[in-house]
């Protein structure tokens, strides 16, 4: 008997193995299929791409929207390791605006995702909590580079990591809400903004 209590925690721990490695699983095939498809892409497709069952998928993730936000807030986390890469590398201006290129076209597929889905009726799980993490993530690895770049003269003194990214989210906003325009559209005038973003933190 003391030897079957002793080894009962093991299956108990693999079975939580087990399904962090199907979430990964699911969350990777996700995000190939959201680039290969689209936003559209049903949720049995993504268990096939997954290889696992819809049911595993379903017991995960209820809807597409709960599976989306995992993708975008994974790549959000990864844009901000990023940022803490490049703040060791490189010259610190150009970093900041090679790092905030492509939080700007992250930013922009994100929100072009969202539209779709909210089009469905489908809503964010927890928007406000998703929302606080991004941000704060993003803060922290944001002002590692732009510590950086005021070290080396180039960036304003009186300008903080919340200061850009309020001005950059006001760009992604603007420019990922329209429908008019097709998506090579709205990212040429999403770097125009930056551009402008950039003159206006910089030092003269």
């Amino acid at each position: 008997m003391a030897t079957e209590e002793a080894a009962s925690p093991a299956p108990r721990r693999r079975m939580r193995a087990d399904a962090q490695r199907s979430i990964e699983q699911i969350v990777a095939a996700a995000e190939r299929l959201i680039e290969s498809v689209g936003p559209g892409v049903a949720l049995e497709e993504v268990a096939k791409e997954a290889g696992v069952g819809p049911a595993t998928l379903y017991r995960h993730f209820p809807s597409r929207m709960h599976l989306f936000e995992r993708v975008y807030g994974d790549r959000t986390a990864r844009i901000a390791e990023q940022a803490h890469a490049l703040a060791g590398t490189g010259e610190p201006w150009e970093t900041l605006t090679q790092w905030l290129g492509s939080f700007v076209a992250l930013g922009l597929e994100s929100q072009g995702v969202l539209i779709q889905l909210m089009s469905q009726g489908l809503q964010q799980s927890d928007a406000a909590g998703n929302a606080e993490r991004g941000r704060k993530l993003v803060a922290e690895a944001l002002s590692e580079l732009l510590d950086r770049a005021k070290e080396a003269a180039a960036v304003r003194e009186d300008v903080d990591a919340e200061d850009v990214i309020s001005l950059v989210s006001g760009v992604v906003v603007t420019v990922g809400s329209r429908a008019d325009t097709t998506p090579d559209e709205r990212r040429g005038q999403a770097d125009r903004a930056l551009r402008i973003v950039l003159r206006g933190i910089s030092v003269p």
